[in-house]
Protein backbone atom coordinates (compact mmCIF):
# COMPACT_ATOMS: atom_id res chain seq x y z
CA UNK A 1 0.00 0.00 0.00
CA UNK A 2 2.96 2.54 0.67
CA UNK A 3 4.27 2.64 -3.22
CA UNK A 4 0.49 2.98 -4.34
CA UNK A 5 0.41 5.57 -1.73
CA UNK A 6 3.41 7.14 -2.88
CA UNK A 7 2.64 7.36 -6.68
CA UNK A 8 -0.79 8.65 -6.07
CA UNK A 9 0.59 11.59 -3.82
CA UNK A 10 3.06 11.92 -6.55
CA UNK A 11 0.75 12.13 -9.43
CA UNK A 12 -1.07 14.65 -7.07
CA UNK A 13 1.84 16.81 -6.71
CA UNK A 14 2.93 17.10 -9.88
CA UNK A 15 -0.19 17.32 -11.31
CA UNK A 16 -0.97 20.53 -9.15
CA UNK A 17 2.46 21.92 -10.09
CA UNK A 18 2.06 21.56 -13.72
CA UNK A 19 -1.68 22.95 -13.41
CA UNK A 20 -0.04 25.82 -11.88
CA UNK A 21 2.57 26.13 -13.99
CA UNK A 22 0.38 26.12 -17.12
CA UNK A 23 -0.31 29.19 -19.34
CA UNK A 24 -3.58 31.29 -19.56
CA UNK A 25 -4.81 30.35 -22.51
CA UNK A 26 -6.80 32.85 -24.84
CA UNK A 27 -10.20 31.71 -24.22
CA UNK A 28 -9.61 33.71 -20.84
CA UNK A 29 -11.69 37.05 -21.52
CA UNK A 30 -10.60 40.93 -20.71
CA UNK A 31 -12.08 40.52 -17.59
CA UNK A 32 -11.04 36.96 -16.48
CA UNK A 33 -7.43 38.39 -17.46
CA UNK A 34 -8.34 40.99 -14.90
CA UNK A 35 -9.72 39.12 -12.19
CA UNK A 36 -6.61 36.94 -12.00
CA UNK A 37 -3.89 39.90 -12.22
CA UNK A 38 -6.40 41.38 -9.02
CA UNK A 39 -6.63 38.12 -7.46
CA UNK A 40 -2.97 37.47 -8.15
CA UNK A 41 -1.72 39.97 -5.65
CA UNK A 42 1.59 41.05 -5.32
CA UNK A 43 4.35 39.37 -7.38
CA UNK A 44 1.90 37.79 -9.61
CA UNK A 45 2.66 36.59 -13.10
CA UNK A 46 0.02 37.00 -15.53
CA UNK A 47 1.62 33.54 -18.50
CA UNK A 48 0.27 34.17 -21.21
CA UNK A 49 0.76 30.96 -24.14
CA UNK A 50 3.25 31.49 -26.71
CA UNK A 51 1.54 31.95 -30.26
CA UNK A 52 -1.74 32.83 -28.60
CA UNK A 53 -3.76 36.24 -29.86
CA UNK A 54 -5.72 37.87 -26.83
CA UNK A 55 -8.54 40.42 -27.74
CA UNK A 56 -8.74 42.50 -25.22
CA UNK A 57 -11.86 45.15 -24.96
CA UNK A 58 -10.55 47.02 -22.28
CA UNK A 59 -7.20 47.61 -20.55
CA UNK A 60 -5.45 46.06 -18.48
CA UNK A 61 -4.28 47.29 -15.54
CA UNK A 62 -1.86 45.89 -13.02
CA UNK A 63 -2.92 46.43 -9.13
CA UNK A 64 0.03 45.30 -6.83
CA UNK A 65 3.83 45.61 -6.35
CA UNK A 66 5.94 43.56 -8.77
CA UNK A 67 3.53 42.34 -10.76
CA UNK A 68 4.53 41.08 -14.22
CA UNK A 69 2.21 40.08 -17.76
CA UNK A 70 4.83 37.81 -19.97
CA UNK A 71 4.89 35.19 -22.33
CA UNK A 72 5.28 31.59 -21.63
CA UNK A 73 9.24 30.51 -22.17
CA UNK A 74 9.95 33.89 -22.61
CA UNK A 75 10.11 33.57 -26.46
CA UNK A 76 12.00 36.83 -28.27
CA UNK A 77 10.20 35.95 -31.56
CA UNK A 78 7.00 36.07 -33.48
CA UNK A 79 5.71 33.52 -31.18
CA UNK A 80 5.22 35.95 -28.44
CA UNK A 81 1.69 36.37 -26.77
CA UNK A 82 -0.13 39.39 -28.60
CA UNK A 83 -2.80 41.43 -26.74
CA UNK A 84 -4.67 43.10 -29.20
CA UNK A 85 -6.82 45.88 -28.59
CA UNK A 86 -10.25 45.57 -30.11
CA UNK A 87 -12.67 47.53 -27.81
CA UNK A 88 -14.41 50.72 -29.28
CA UNK A 89 -12.73 53.53 -28.48
CA UNK A 90 -10.10 52.29 -26.79
CA UNK A 91 -6.34 52.96 -27.05
CA UNK A 92 -4.50 51.36 -23.87
CA UNK A 93 -3.54 47.59 -23.44
CA UNK A 94 -1.65 47.69 -20.40
CA UNK A 95 -1.19 50.13 -17.52
CA UNK A 96 0.71 50.53 -14.52
CA UNK A 97 0.76 54.03 -13.31
CA UNK A 98 -1.17 53.89 -10.18
CA UNK A 99 0.88 54.58 -7.11
CA UNK A 100 1.89 51.20 -5.66
CA UNK A 101 2.96 49.30 -8.48
CA UNK A 102 6.64 49.67 -8.59
CA UNK A 103 8.79 46.59 -10.06
CA UNK A 104 6.15 46.02 -12.47
CA UNK A 105 7.91 44.14 -15.67
CA UNK A 106 6.45 44.03 -19.27
CA UNK A 107 8.53 41.16 -20.85
CA UNK A 108 8.47 39.19 -24.25
CA UNK A 109 4.49 39.91 -25.60
CA UNK A 110 3.68 41.88 -28.31
CA UNK A 111 1.30 44.73 -28.56
CA UNK A 112 -1.23 45.50 -31.51
CA UNK A 113 -3.40 48.48 -31.09
CA UNK A 114 -5.06 47.70 -34.14
CA UNK A 115 -5.24 51.07 -35.48
CA UNK A 116 -6.95 50.70 -39.14
CA UNK A 117 -5.72 51.89 -42.17
CA UNK A 118 -8.76 53.92 -42.31
CA UNK A 119 -8.89 55.46 -38.77
CA UNK A 120 -7.70 58.83 -38.08
CA UNK A 121 -5.60 59.17 -34.69
CA UNK A 122 -7.77 58.57 -31.29
CA UNK A 123 -6.60 62.55 -29.93
CA UNK A 124 -7.74 61.67 -26.39
CA UNK A 125 -6.47 58.40 -25.78
CA UNK A 126 -2.84 57.32 -24.04
CA UNK A 127 -0.58 54.89 -25.61
CA UNK A 128 -0.34 51.41 -26.13
CA UNK A 129 1.28 50.49 -22.76
CA UNK A 130 1.05 53.39 -20.25
CA UNK A 131 3.95 52.60 -17.54
CA UNK A 132 5.86 54.95 -14.83
CA UNK A 133 3.32 57.42 -12.62
CA UNK A 134 3.91 57.00 -9.16
CA UNK A 135 6.30 54.32 -9.44
CA UNK A 136 10.20 52.69 -9.64
CA UNK A 137 11.97 50.02 -10.90
CA UNK A 138 9.23 48.91 -13.84
CA UNK A 139 10.80 47.09 -16.57
CA UNK A 140 9.58 46.65 -20.40
CA UNK A 141 11.78 44.16 -22.03
CA UNK A 142 11.73 41.96 -25.51
CA UNK A 143 8.23 43.66 -26.43
CA UNK A 144 6.86 44.46 -29.18
CA UNK A 145 4.11 47.38 -29.44
CA UNK A 146 3.05 48.78 -32.81
CA UNK A 147 0.02 50.33 -34.76
CA UNK A 148 -0.86 52.12 -31.48
CA UNK A 149 -4.54 54.03 -31.80
CA UNK A 150 -3.49 56.66 -29.53
CA UNK A 151 0.02 59.26 -29.37
CA UNK A 152 2.37 56.69 -28.39
CA UNK A 153 3.83 52.90 -28.65
CA UNK A 154 5.24 52.78 -25.45
CA UNK A 155 4.90 55.97 -22.64
CA UNK A 156 6.55 56.05 -19.50
CA UNK A 157 4.66 58.95 -17.15
CA UNK A 158 6.57 61.27 -14.63
CA UNK A 159 3.99 60.83 -11.98
CA UNK A 160 3.69 63.76 -9.58
CA UNK A 161 7.67 63.90 -10.56
CA UNK A 162 8.09 60.65 -8.22
CA UNK A 163 8.53 58.14 -11.54
CA UNK A 164 12.69 56.80 -10.92
CA UNK A 165 14.49 54.11 -12.93
CA UNK A 166 12.63 52.30 -15.31
CA UNK A 167 14.69 50.18 -17.48
CA UNK A 168 13.04 49.56 -21.18
CA UNK A 169 15.61 47.38 -23.27
CA UNK A 170 15.39 45.09 -26.28
CA UNK A 171 12.18 45.60 -27.63
CA UNK A 172 11.05 46.04 -31.09
CA UNK A 173 8.29 49.26 -31.36
CA UNK A 174 6.69 50.55 -35.07
CA UNK A 175 5.44 51.54 -36.41
CA UNK A 176 3.32 54.11 -35.11
CA UNK A 177 0.91 56.47 -36.37
CA UNK A 178 0.58 57.75 -40.08
CA UNK A 179 2.70 60.24 -41.66
CA UNK A 180 -0.10 62.55 -42.74
CA UNK A 181 -1.16 65.94 -40.37
CA UNK A 182 -1.62 65.45 -36.95
CA UNK A 183 -1.92 61.80 -36.96
CA UNK A 184 1.39 61.15 -35.73
CA UNK A 185 2.51 58.78 -32.53
CA UNK A 186 5.66 58.52 -30.88
CA UNK A 187 8.06 55.12 -30.73
CA UNK A 188 8.94 55.74 -27.02
CA UNK A 189 7.90 58.74 -24.80
CA UNK A 190 10.42 58.97 -21.53
CA UNK A 191 9.19 61.60 -19.04
CA UNK A 192 10.28 59.16 -16.17
CA UNK A 193 13.94 60.90 -14.54
CA UNK A 194 16.90 58.20 -13.76
CA UNK A 195 15.65 56.14 -16.10
CA UNK A 196 17.57 53.47 -18.92
CA UNK A 197 16.36 53.37 -22.55
CA UNK A 198 19.06 51.26 -24.07
CA UNK A 199 19.27 48.50 -27.43
CA UNK A 200 15.67 49.13 -29.12
CA UNK A 201 14.74 48.93 -32.57
CA UNK A 202 12.28 51.95 -33.84
CA UNK A 203 11.02 51.62 -37.19
CA UNK A 204 8.45 53.77 -38.91
CA UNK A 205 7.52 55.93 -35.44
CA UNK A 206 5.77 59.08 -37.28
CA UNK A 207 6.45 62.02 -34.53
CA UNK A 208 9.38 61.13 -33.08
CA UNK A 209 11.37 57.86 -32.43
CA UNK A 210 12.12 58.38 -28.97
CA UNK A 211 10.71 61.71 -27.27
CA UNK A 212 12.35 62.88 -24.07
CA UNK A 213 10.40 65.09 -22.24
CA UNK A 214 13.14 66.17 -19.84
CA UNK A 215 13.30 62.63 -17.91
CA UNK A 216 16.52 64.45 -15.96
CA UNK A 217 19.36 61.89 -15.57
CA UNK A 218 18.49 59.32 -17.55
CA UNK A 219 20.18 57.24 -20.45
CA UNK A 220 19.47 56.95 -24.11
CA UNK A 221 21.66 54.70 -25.40
CA UNK A 222 22.80 51.85 -28.09
CA UNK A 223 19.23 52.69 -29.85
CA UNK A 224 18.69 52.36 -34.19
CA UNK A 225 16.05 54.60 -35.04
CA UNK A 226 14.62 54.02 -38.71
CA UNK A 227 12.12 54.76 -41.48
CA UNK A 228 10.94 52.95 -43.75
CA UNK A 229 7.49 53.45 -45.12
CA UNK A 230 7.06 56.39 -43.16
CA UNK A 231 8.82 59.53 -42.52
CA UNK A 232 9.72 60.78 -39.35
CA UNK A 233 9.59 64.11 -37.88
CA UNK A 234 12.12 63.50 -35.24
CA UNK A 235 14.39 60.70 -34.73
CA UNK A 236 15.02 61.66 -30.99
CA UNK A 237 13.34 65.11 -29.69
CA UNK A 238 14.63 66.47 -26.46
CA UNK A 239 12.25 69.95 -27.59
CA UNK A 240 9.12 69.66 -25.13
CA UNK A 241 9.80 71.88 -22.01
CA UNK A 242 7.03 70.48 -19.97
CA UNK A 243 6.28 68.60 -17.73
CA UNK A 244 9.39 68.93 -15.74
CA UNK A 245 10.20 71.75 -13.73
CA UNK A 246 12.18 74.30 -14.27
CA UNK A 247 10.83 74.36 -17.70
CA UNK A 248 13.01 72.39 -19.94
CA UNK A 249 14.78 69.82 -17.38
CA UNK A 250 16.99 67.97 -19.17
CA UNK A 251 19.58 68.02 -16.77
CA UNK A 252 22.47 64.84 -16.95
CA UNK A 253 20.13 63.20 -19.57
CA UNK A 254 22.67 61.83 -21.45
CA UNK A 255 21.63 60.53 -25.71
CA UNK A 256 24.59 59.07 -26.82
CA UNK A 257 25.60 55.62 -29.01
CA UNK A 258 21.97 55.94 -30.79
CA UNK A 259 21.99 54.87 -34.84
CA UNK A 260 19.80 57.03 -36.86
CA UNK A 261 18.64 55.59 -40.01
CA UNK A 262 17.32 58.40 -42.57
CA UNK A 263 15.23 56.80 -45.99
CA UNK A 264 17.41 55.27 -48.84
CA UNK A 265 16.96 54.38 -52.24
CA UNK A 266 14.23 51.64 -52.87
CA UNK A 267 15.23 51.46 -56.55
CA UNK A 268 18.23 52.37 -58.87
CA UNK A 269 17.77 56.00 -60.45
CA UNK A 270 21.64 57.31 -61.41
CA UNK A 271 25.38 56.56 -59.79
CA UNK A 272 24.61 57.97 -56.55
CA UNK A 273 20.65 58.02 -55.54
CA UNK A 274 17.32 56.61 -56.53
CA UNK A 275 13.62 57.22 -55.41
CA UNK A 276 11.95 56.61 -52.48
CA UNK A 277 8.51 54.54 -53.53
CA UNK A 278 7.31 55.94 -50.21
CA UNK A 279 8.89 59.39 -49.82
CA UNK A 280 10.35 58.26 -46.38
CA UNK A 281 12.88 60.96 -44.89
CA UNK A 282 13.56 61.67 -41.12
CA UNK A 283 13.21 65.04 -41.10
CA UNK A 284 15.64 65.81 -37.97
CA UNK A 285 17.67 63.59 -37.16
CA UNK A 286 18.30 64.75 -33.61
CA UNK A 287 15.72 68.03 -32.63
CA UNK A 288 17.52 70.15 -29.85
CA UNK A 289 14.87 73.04 -28.57
CA UNK A 290 11.31 74.08 -28.52
CA UNK A 291 11.96 76.49 -31.32
CA UNK A 292 13.08 73.55 -33.70
CA UNK A 293 10.12 72.32 -33.44
CA UNK A 294 7.25 74.50 -32.27
CA UNK A 295 6.85 78.04 -34.67
CA UNK A 296 4.33 79.69 -32.36
CA UNK A 297 6.65 80.58 -30.25
CA UNK A 298 4.46 78.60 -27.09
CA UNK A 299 7.12 78.21 -25.28
CA UNK A 300 8.12 81.77 -24.84
CA UNK A 301 11.83 82.24 -24.05
CA UNK A 302 12.27 78.52 -22.39
CA UNK A 303 14.76 76.44 -23.34
CA UNK A 304 15.59 72.60 -23.22
CA UNK A 305 18.71 72.79 -20.58
CA UNK A 306 21.41 70.42 -19.00
CA UNK A 307 21.60 67.48 -21.49
CA UNK A 308 24.80 65.63 -22.85
CA UNK A 309 24.40 64.13 -26.56
CA UNK A 310 27.67 62.18 -27.67
CA UNK A 311 28.80 59.75 -29.92
CA UNK A 312 25.42 59.13 -31.80
CA UNK A 313 25.51 58.02 -35.71
CA UNK A 314 23.59 59.32 -38.84
CA UNK A 315 22.73 57.64 -42.26
CA UNK A 316 20.40 58.01 -45.11
CA UNK A 317 17.65 61.06 -45.86
CA UNK A 318 17.00 63.89 -43.66
CA UNK A 319 16.39 67.56 -43.94
CA UNK A 320 18.43 67.98 -40.91
CA UNK A 321 21.03 65.62 -39.57
CA UNK A 322 20.69 67.97 -36.40
CA UNK A 323 18.84 71.09 -35.34
CA UNK A 324 19.68 73.17 -32.51
CA UNK A 325 17.89 76.43 -30.84
CA UNK A 326 16.87 77.57 -27.91
CA UNK A 327 18.79 75.71 -25.97
CA UNK A 328 21.38 76.37 -23.32
CA UNK A 329 24.17 74.31 -21.07
CA UNK A 330 24.30 71.32 -23.65
CA UNK A 331 27.35 69.16 -24.73
CA UNK A 332 27.00 68.13 -28.05
CA UNK A 333 30.19 65.95 -29.43
CA UNK A 334 31.42 63.81 -31.43
CA UNK A 335 28.52 62.88 -33.31
CA UNK A 336 29.01 61.50 -37.06
CA UNK A 337 27.74 60.79 -40.58
CA UNK A 338 28.34 57.75 -42.12
CA UNK A 339 27.58 55.39 -45.60
CA UNK A 340 25.32 57.64 -48.08
CA UNK A 341 23.82 60.65 -46.63
CA UNK A 342 21.20 63.08 -48.29
CA UNK A 343 19.91 66.50 -47.46
CA UNK A 344 16.21 66.77 -49.03
CA UNK A 345 12.95 68.52 -48.61
CA UNK A 346 11.51 71.61 -49.76
CA UNK A 347 9.38 74.41 -47.76
CA UNK A 348 5.72 73.04 -47.01
CA UNK A 349 2.70 75.13 -46.27
CA UNK A 350 3.36 75.44 -42.71
CA UNK A 351 7.07 76.91 -42.95
CA UNK A 352 7.24 80.43 -41.56
CA UNK A 353 7.97 83.35 -44.02
CA UNK A 354 10.05 86.25 -44.07
CA UNK A 355 12.89 86.57 -41.22
CA UNK A 356 11.66 83.45 -39.57
CA UNK A 357 11.78 81.70 -42.64
CA UNK A 358 13.42 78.71 -41.70
CA UNK A 359 17.33 77.54 -42.95
CA UNK A 360 17.01 75.07 -46.37
CA UNK A 361 17.71 71.74 -45.28
CA UNK A 362 21.65 71.39 -44.44
CA UNK A 363 23.10 68.38 -42.18
CA UNK A 364 23.56 70.38 -39.06
CA UNK A 365 21.86 73.78 -38.39
CA UNK A 366 22.26 76.22 -35.57
CA UNK A 367 20.39 79.52 -34.42
CA UNK A 368 23.25 80.94 -32.24
CA UNK A 369 21.29 83.51 -31.13
CA UNK A 370 19.00 81.52 -29.27
CA UNK A 371 21.85 79.53 -27.42
CA UNK A 372 23.86 79.75 -24.77
CA UNK A 373 26.64 78.26 -22.90
CA UNK A 374 27.10 75.01 -25.54
CA UNK A 375 29.77 72.63 -25.76
CA UNK A 376 29.57 71.97 -29.30
CA UNK A 377 32.45 69.90 -31.14
CA UNK A 378 32.42 67.44 -34.11
CA UNK A 379 34.88 64.82 -35.11
CA UNK A 380 38.12 65.98 -36.55
CA UNK A 381 37.66 63.85 -39.92
CA UNK A 382 33.50 64.97 -39.95
CA UNK A 383 32.97 66.63 -43.32
CA UNK A 384 30.53 68.90 -41.97
CA UNK A 385 30.34 71.71 -39.24
CA UNK A 386 27.09 73.08 -37.86
CA UNK A 387 26.01 75.95 -40.18
CA UNK A 388 24.52 79.03 -38.69
CA UNK A 389 20.70 80.24 -39.44
CA UNK A 390 17.23 80.14 -38.52
CA UNK A 391 16.48 76.82 -37.27
CA UNK A 392 12.67 77.30 -36.54
CA UNK A 393 9.46 75.31 -36.99
CA UNK A 394 12.15 72.91 -38.91
CA UNK A 395 9.14 69.72 -39.19
CA UNK A 396 7.34 71.90 -41.61
CA UNK A 397 9.77 70.80 -44.65
CA UNK A 398 8.48 68.29 -46.83
CA UNK A 399 10.09 65.32 -48.87
CA UNK A 400 10.83 65.02 -52.25
CA UNK A 401 8.00 62.88 -54.45
CA UNK A 402 8.77 59.42 -54.52
CA UNK A 403 10.18 59.20 -58.26
CA UNK A 404 13.14 61.96 -57.87
CA UNK A 405 16.62 60.75 -57.34
CA UNK A 406 16.87 61.78 -54.12
CA UNK A 407 17.33 59.05 -51.58
CA UNK A 408 21.33 57.86 -51.11
CA UNK A 409 21.66 53.80 -51.98
CA UNK A 410 21.86 51.79 -48.49
CA UNK A 411 23.51 48.94 -47.07
CA UNK A 412 23.43 45.91 -49.27
CA UNK A 413 22.16 47.87 -52.23
CA UNK A 414 24.86 50.15 -54.25
CA UNK A 415 26.35 51.02 -51.09
CA UNK A 416 30.04 51.61 -52.10
CA UNK A 417 31.70 54.84 -50.97
CA UNK A 418 30.62 57.87 -52.59
CA UNK A 419 33.03 60.09 -54.74
CA UNK A 420 31.75 62.92 -53.79
CA UNK A 421 33.95 65.87 -52.41
CA UNK A 422 31.38 66.54 -49.54
CA UNK A 423 31.13 63.11 -48.36
CA UNK A 424 29.03 61.60 -50.32
CA UNK A 425 25.93 63.83 -49.21
CA UNK A 426 23.52 66.28 -51.51
CA UNK A 427 21.93 69.11 -50.08
CA UNK A 428 18.17 71.21 -51.10
CA UNK A 429 20.28 73.87 -50.87
CA UNK A 430 21.42 76.19 -53.62
CA UNK A 431 24.86 76.53 -51.95
CA UNK A 432 26.32 73.04 -50.29
CA UNK A 433 26.74 72.91 -46.90
CA UNK A 434 30.35 73.71 -46.44
CA UNK A 435 29.92 77.26 -47.83
CA UNK A 436 26.00 77.84 -46.98
CA UNK A 437 25.58 80.39 -43.31
CA UNK A 438 28.49 82.31 -41.45
CA UNK A 439 30.98 81.37 -39.39
CA UNK A 440 31.09 77.71 -38.34
CA UNK A 441 31.10 76.27 -41.71
CA UNK A 442 33.42 74.99 -43.76
CA UNK A 443 35.97 72.07 -43.23
CA UNK A 444 38.66 72.30 -41.12
CA UNK A 445 42.48 69.86 -41.42
CA UNK A 446 43.04 70.55 -37.63
CA UNK A 447 42.54 68.03 -35.14
CA UNK A 448 40.37 70.38 -32.89
CA UNK A 449 37.30 71.64 -33.63
CA UNK A 450 36.07 75.18 -31.29
CA UNK A 451 33.05 76.93 -32.03
CA UNK A 452 32.50 80.37 -30.07
CA UNK A 453 29.02 80.06 -28.62
CA UNK A 454 27.00 82.37 -25.69
CA UNK A 455 30.42 84.11 -25.12
CA UNK A 456 32.22 80.59 -24.34
CA UNK A 457 35.05 79.05 -26.58
CA UNK A 458 35.45 75.48 -26.36
CA UNK A 459 37.64 73.38 -27.18
CA UNK A 460 37.15 69.46 -27.44
CA UNK A 461 38.88 66.45 -28.76
CA UNK A 462 37.37 63.91 -29.62
CA UNK A 463 17.45 36.60 -21.19
CA UNK A 464 19.72 35.60 -19.10
CA UNK A 465 17.35 32.64 -18.38
CA UNK A 466 16.73 31.54 -14.43
CA UNK A 467 16.12 28.14 -14.04
CA UNK A 468 14.46 26.67 -11.12
CA UNK A 469 14.71 23.33 -10.22
CA UNK A 470 12.20 21.41 -8.18
CA UNK A 471 13.07 18.60 -6.39
CA UNK A 472 10.61 16.47 -4.25
CA UNK A 473 12.19 13.34 -1.74
CA UNK A 474 9.53 10.79 -0.74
Amino acid sequence: MRPSSLSTLSAFIFGSISALAACTSNTTDTAGLQQLIHDGGAGYKLELCAGQVYEISEQLNYTALNQEISTEGYPTDDTRATLKMVGFNKTTLVMAQDAGLSGAKLLNVQLNGNRLDSEDIYTAGGGNIEFGGQNQNQTIEYVKSYDPRGWSCLHLAEGTFNCVNITVQNNDIGPCGRDYFQNWADGISLSCADSLVQNNQIVDATDGGIVIFGAPSSVIRNNTISVKTRTMLGGINMVDVLPWLPEGNFSNTLVEGNTIHGGFATEMGDAEHGPNNASAIVKIGIAVGPDVWFSDGRYGTNKSTGAIIKDNIFSGAFAFGMGVSSAKDFTISNNSFVGNTSFIGSYGPNCTTETKTPHEPVPLLLEPTSVTNLNLTLPPDSPYQFVNGTALGLTCFMPPANDQNAWPYGDGFNSGPSTTSDGGATSASTSSPASSGSSGSGQSSDAFRSIEIGGKVILESTILGLLVGLKFVF
